[in-house]
């Protein structure tokens, strides 16, 4: 028959094993087992860990090529596991990326060169890193949390300059950009040895990823890490240099990425390569570096940024010289390179594809409107761009290196020719937003004849304008206001005005359809309400008392429990009321408190809600209000309530505790040998790891302090057994006693065995043996003085049995246990363990009871559970359990006993408490000495929510400021140099001196360092003997003409008289300085009169005087000088005749327009017929010839794929950017849906020959293919309000035997509208983009467009 069932228990720990690993951070593992005893007979088997663990070997190992995960997998080098296709002499390297979380601490190994990878070991060795990017270690197969100092549960950090658990102050950060563009290899920076946490981010110019810019990587060798030798990486991939990796995400990204978190441990120079259509790169880059003592060294870099070309054309341009650091090649302050030599200037041409010339902008009309006369020309220097021909208008300065030309001209007027005579403007169409102006023309001679306005065709004919271009007023509005309630449905407002330019104007000017709404609803989340529940049992069984009921604050459908701040605290229900019972006095006496109750006013205690605890974490106290009330709820003095018990309006409350239990390492064994005690020392730490007095921590969860622990087993010695058989032991000179001594033998006696009884007499023995005085066994000890081997010993009086009373039953009924204590003591009452007693004579200690039926009609009963007794934290509820029988009535609670009693108290948690959260301490406010630290304090609600201050107690308010001591301040001095020489060699200058701060070793630190207040001045005045001044003339040059009136010039300076030197030299001073007057600079002169001679000038004829047939043709005829100066010395038998006759037979022969066509001609076929225009013959396309007015157009020869215009239709979802610079794309992040958008191309254009118009509405051979008409020469969008435009016009005129005039131009409309449009110099070809939002552009005549006949 199996014995009791024994629960196992745990042994021992074992010692700590042998490290795991050398370096690096290893694992020690410590065992015990669950032997003591071993479960046995179905007991339950131990719980707790059988293994526990501690970091070993942390310090860093010896720089080396493989890490610890790589030894492991070189192990199986040569191994191949009989897999198919793996070689003998296969080699085997870490698998990393790919493989699960959970499957981190398993050896997967790769073989090398390839892809294939197998799971060769289920788990690492101890303290191998779970991965390259952490700091975490597997234990057992499973990764366990350890910092950078290798030790396990560690919390260490390497700081931003690579130190573990550093603070950041070790190194600088150094960061710059980079957008120089040359075709190659691009030089960035130089990232030096020692550098830690770089970021080099490669921003596409596109927002795609191909934009012919990708970063590189070499050594200070020269050789490529990383995308060198024009062959670029376009997936992830990693550079390993030294121990350190650098991630690369591979040129295939929209932002190309450089970053290493470890240590560079060699110089690193970082390129751009810049290939293909040479986009600007966008290159950002940031690295930490050691703060070094040594001073920093700068140059003159010469290849600074272009600085702007030295003139708009042909000119020359150079690079900016900047001062840089030598150690990150970090631009600098000028200043720092003052004293250095300045290298020479980087130059290049620039400008090289235009010229600078004089350009004739335009021509006034002639002076004479018959005959000879001048005209003013508008002369200008100007750009002239060889691309696309255009010329710009640039400062008359450019130019000064060209003789400019003369700004008159002659011109003949032809007798017959009139000009345009206007009304007057009528009114603008519109008030605002643009209107149009117009006035009528007719065409009259100078003596106001009025003409045919074919006589006027040389002037412009202006007869529209526009006019009130400025913008209408129009609603502008603010911003919405909060919603005016914090629950419920409400209303939010905003302001609505009436804006004209920066003015606000009253409403009444802008339009009352149109004005936005000032007022809005708004939903915010259901609002809270009180819930009342039904009143509890009465306080008293009998006279006055009091009773309670819940009052909640619930929101929402399913009437969920909230914060009571959530409802409103003047309308809660009240929680309390009186109630009263019968009298607790006899009969007789209650006539007197009946009579007094009228007169006596009832009164009560009211109290409130309790506040929140004052301490956020361990004891503190909270607080309620409690007021005494009469009858109507009133407030009455406390002595009306004073019969009655007052609530306690102030009590201890606990919140979590404040510090946690720390417990420290196991003290040794207290024995060598057998079963001993080991201890540890558990203290209660704050969260900062501080030491707090125990009673911050929580009593119930502190850690065990001792333990029981096994040695081995003691040495016990039994009978006459000899314990010195080995001759190598040495007795101890101590234990055994040296007095019995003959001839150098002795006694010897070991300790005293255990007694042979522990109680009534026994005895115990001892080992005595003779020996030598070299300790072996000898013979012949003295026999008489031999020490005792057995002696008594006396433990006193066995103890016995003893029994106490037997307690209650458990039960009333249905059978229940009894016990009672039975123990093993003596007498004097002293315990002893069971076994020291007769344990078959042990007298029981339990037995049943009150093994009698229960009555069946009793059962217990429960009450409602109050509301928690906290707000916020952790409380109790409670209801009342009473015994009721099967009538309800209620029964003593002993009738129920024989039942499991329900429970009448139960813990709840309100809402969670505001506490303090503290964040961390910012860096010392200095760097030496003593400083402030400073850190964030907040009230808040569980992790995230914020709340008022005033919710957190103010007395446990953690210090958000406090003083921190840095290392002390060394002693710095100003070291002033050597004066240097006057800036003057007379009179009043100044002379300079370096002035610099300098430590205790005379090294140069910054200025902040040392006292200004003591600073030696760095300049100073240097008084010389007064300045001489004297006038310096130079040789009179070459009289500037051969004959005439002409000039000399020479220099002329104010120079000083220098001391010490024999001769005078040329230098720029003021002339206030130089006594007298200045000498001349210029000076006339003669050489003789120069000869006068005098030509006939003719002018270019004129048109004939009549379009058909014989007519006469006039030029003007002058006599002129040289200086164009009227003159009789011409001989005038050579002068050329001023008129001639003329002839226009071919043009009598063509008709004039498509009219005459049909006149002449009898023609009623629309075809193509050649007209007379403008005196020349033109091919005309003759449409509508069966009507009465036909109509004329010009076939495009060119036809209509380049004769188009369009309306572009898609809209940017963000209009204030222009992507993709501005090129058009279908993928663009747009929508299309502008309604005025259309394309229309012309295969014919009308053209109204009395004025030389194209007229562009007409669209009677024009194809639309998408959306609205375009008409002519227009275009537009709604694209973009950034200068993006997308619409296009397109205008190729070569073939019709027509050409644009000079006056052909277009303006924008609408807004933010913009065009660029560019037309080739003969005026037959023009190409536009226009645009806005929206915006379009049209010719500026309004329906025409002005040509001539080539």
């Amino acid at each position: 028959m199996e014995g009791p069932a024994i629960d196992g228990s745990w042994g021992g720990w074992s010692h700590f094993g042998t490290c795991s690993r050398t370096c690096g951070g290893g694992i020690k593992t410590a065992i015990r087992e669950c032997n003591r005893p071993e479960p046995k007979n179905g007991g339950k088997y131990c719980v707790g860990r059988r293994m526990k663990f501690k970091s070993c070997n942390t310090e860093p190992c010896m720089k080396q090529k493989r890490d610890f995960r790589e030894e492991q997998c070189a192990h199986f080098d040569g191994k191949h596991f009989n897999i198919n296709g793996l070689l003998p002499s296969v080699r085997w390297v870490p698998k990393y990326s790919g493989i699960l979380m959970k499957d981190r601490c398993k050896l997967f190994c790769r073989v090398a060169g390839n892809t294939a990878y197998y799971q060769l070991r289920d788990r690492v060795i101890d303290g191998t890193p779970c991965g390259q990017d952490t700091n975490d270690i597997c234990v057992q197969g499973l990764c366990r949390q350890a910092g950078c100092d290798h030790i396990l549960n560690s919390k260490a950090r390497k700081d931003k300059c690579g130190i573990c658990g550093g603070d950041n102050s070790s190194c600088k950060t150094v960061a710059g950009t980079f957008n120089t563009v040359h075709y190659g290899y691009n030089t960035v920076v130089r990232i030096p040895a020692g550098a830690t946490s770089i970021d080099v981010r490669q921003h596409s110019f596109s927002g795609k990823s191909e934009d012919d810019n990708y970063l590189a990587l070499s050594n200070s060798k020269g050789e490529f890490l990383l995308n060198g030798d024009f062959v670029v990486s376009m997936s992830k991939r990693e550079v390993r240099v030294g121990s350190a990796v650098i991630e690369y995400s591979g040129s295939d990204n929209v932002v190309e990425r450089l970053n290493c978190t470890d240590r560079i441990e060699e110089e690193l120079l970082l390129q751009v390569l810049s290939v293909g259509k040479l986009y600007n790169p966008d290159v950002r880059y940031s690295f930490n570096i050691p703060i070094e003592d040594k001073p920093q060294q700068f140059y003159w870099n010469s290849h600074g940024p272009w600085q702007a070309c030295s003139k708009p054309c042909q000119g020359e341009r150079r690079r900016k010289l900047v001062c840089t650091r030598e150690s990150d090649q970090l631009t600098v302050s000028d200043q720092r390179c003052d004293r250095l030599p300045q290298p020479g200037p980087v130059t290049e041409a620039c400008g090289t594809d235009c010229d600078l010339r004089w350009h004739v902008a335009s021509k006034s009309e002639c002076s004479a409107q018959c005959g000879l006369g001048y005209r003013t020309l508008d002369i200008h220097c100007a750009k002239y761009s060889r691309m696309d021909g255009k010329t710009e208008k640039v400062d008359d300065s450019f130019c000064s290196s060209q003789p400019r030309p003369s700004n008159q001209e002659k011109c003949s007027g032809e007798c017959s020719t009139g000009g345009w005579r206007y009304s007057a403007w009528t009114e603008c169409s519109r008030s605002c937003d643009g209107g149009t102006q117009r006035r009528r023309a007719i065409c009259v001679n100078t003596r106001n004849d009025v003409l045919d306005d074919s006589k006027c065709t040389h002037q412009e004919k202006v007869v529209v304008q526009s006019c009130n271009e400025f913008s209408c007023p129009h609603w502008k509005t603010g911003d919405w206001s909060e919603c005016l309630v914090t629950c419920g449905k409400g209303h939010k407002h905003r302001q609505v005005w009436c804006q004209f330019g920066e003015d606000r104007l009253s409403d009444r000017m802008c339009d009352p359809e149109a004005k936005p709404e000032p007022m809005q609803t708004c939903q915010q989340p259901e609002c809270a309400a009180w819930q009342a529940g039904p009143w509890g049992q009465c306080s008293v069984t009998c006279g006055q008392g009091y009773q309670l009921r819940a009052v909640k604050c619930i929101m929402g459908t399913y009437m969920s429990v909230v914060d009571d701040n959530d409802c409103n605290a003047a309308t809660r229900p009240t929680d309390t009321q009186d109630c009263e019972l019968a009298s607790c006095h006899p009969s007789i006496l209650a006539l007197e408190p009946r009579r007094n109750a009228q007169s006596i006013p009832r009164t009560q205690w009211r109290f409130g809600s309790w506040t929140p605890c004052s301490a956020t974490c361990g004891k503190g106290t909270r607080m309620r209000y409690v007021s005494c009330r009469d009858e109507d709820g009133s407030v009455a003095d406390e002595s009306a309530c004073a019969t009655l018990p007052k609530p306690v309006a102030k009590e201890e409350c606990s919140v979590t505790p404040c510090g946690q239990w720390k417990a420290l390492d196991w003290s040794s064994c207290s024995v060598t040998c057998g079963q001993g005690k080991a201890t540890r020392q558990v203290v209660c730490v704050n969260y900062s790891d501080h030491v707090i007095d125990r009673s911050e921590c929580d009593p119930d969860y502190i850690p065990e302090t001792d333990q029981d622990c096994s040695m081995s087993p003691c040495p016990q010695w039994t009978g006459l057994a000899h314990p010195f058989q080995n001759e190598d032991f040495r007795p101890r000179s101590d234990s055994p006693s040296r007095t019995h001594v003959l001839g150098g033998n002795q006694w010897r006696t070991g300790p005293w065995g255990a007694c042979s009884s522990t109680c009534a007499g026994g005895s115990q023995r001892r080992v005595v043996v003779c020996q030598d005085e070299n300790g072996y066994t000898a013979n012949d000890c003295v026999e008489r003085i031999k020490p005792d081997e057995q002696r008594a010993c006396e433990s006193g009086p066995c103890p016995q049995w003893a029994y106490g009373s037997w307690g209650e039953c458990t039960k009333l009924c249905g059978g229940g246990m009894r016990t009672r204590l039975v123990v093993c003591q003596r007498a004097n009452g002293d315990r002893f363990p069971d076994l020291s007693c007769e344990v078959l004579d042990k007298p029981t200690d339990r037995e049943q009871c009150n093994t009698h039926a229960c009555p069946q009609d009793a059962a217990w009963s429960t009450g409602p559970w109050s509301s928690c007794s906290v707000s916020c934290g952790r409380g109790h509820k409670h209801r009342n359990v009473y015994c009721l029988a099967k009538d309800g009535s209620h029964l003593e609670s002993d009738n129920c006993k024989h039942l499991p009693k329900p429970h009448g108290h139960r813990r709840c948690r309100g809402g969670r408490c505001p506490r303090w959260k503290a964040g961390a301490w910012s860096q010392c406010s200095v760097s030496c000495g003593q400083g402030v630290q400073q850190r964030h304090v907040g009230c808040q609600i569980g992790t995230h929510k914020a709340a008022r201050e005033s919710e957190c107690s103010s007395y446990s308010r953690p210090e958000s400021e406090r003083v921190c001591q840095a290392s002390p301040c060394p002693l710095y001095t100003w070291r002033a140099e050597q004066w240097q020489q006057c800036t003057k060699t007379c009179g009043e200058g100044s002379r300079y001196r370096q002035v610099v701060c300098v430590a205790e070793d005379q090294s140069e630190v910054h200025s902040t360092h040392c006292d200004s207040d003591q600073r030696p001045p760095d300049r100073e005045s240097c008084s010389l003997q007064p300045c001489e001044y004297v006038w310096i003339t130079g040789e009179w040059s070459e009289c500037s003409v051969t004959c005439g009136k002409g000039y000399r010039q020479r220099l002329v300076s104010c120079s000083e008289i220098y001391t010490g030197k024999e001769n005078y030299e040329y230098s720029y001073q003021t002339t206030v300085n130089c006594p007298g007057a200045q000498p001349p600079s210029v000076h006339p002169c003669y050489l003789r009169d120069c000869p006068v001679s005098a030509t006939w000038r003719v002018g270019n004829w004129g048109s004939c005087s009549v379009s058909c047939g014989i007519g006469v043709m006039h030029r003007s005829v002058q006599c002129l000088t040289n200086e164009d100066q009227p003159s009789h010395l011409c001989p005038t038998d050579t002068k050329p005749e001023e008129r001639k006759a003329c002839r226009n037979v071919y043009n009598c022969e063509l008709p004039q327009n498509c009219k005459e066509v049909k006149k002449l001609n009898s023609a009623s076929v629309d075809g193509e017929y050649f007209l007379a225009v403008r005196g020349k013959p033109l091919k005309v396309f003759c449409a509508g010839m069966n009507s009465d007015y036909p109509k004329e157009y010009v076939t495009l020869a060119h036809g209509d794929s380049e004769n188009f215009s369009e309306v572009y239709g898609h809209r940017l979802h963000n209009p204030t950017e222009c992507p993709y610079n501005g090129s058009r794309r279908d993928d663009c992040h747009c929508r299309k849906d502008y309604t005025a958008a259309g394309f229309s191309s012309f295969q014919k254009i009308r053209l109204d020959l009395t004025s030389m118009q194209i007229i562009t509405t007409d669209l009677e051979f024009a194809r639309t293919s998408e959306g609205h008409p375009v008409p002519f020469a227009t275009a537009g969008d709604c694209y973009s309000a950034a200068k993006c435009p997308q619409g296009r016009f397109s205008i190729n005129l070569y073939g019709t035997g027509l050409s644009l005039t000079e006056s052909a131009r277009w303006t924008s409309q609408g807004n933010y509208a913009v065009s660029d449009i560019k037309k080739s110099p003969d005026g037959t070809r023009v190409v536009g983009k226009c645009g806005g939002y929206c915006g379009k552009c049209t010719p500026s005549s309004g329906t025409g467009l002005e040509v001539r006949v080539s």
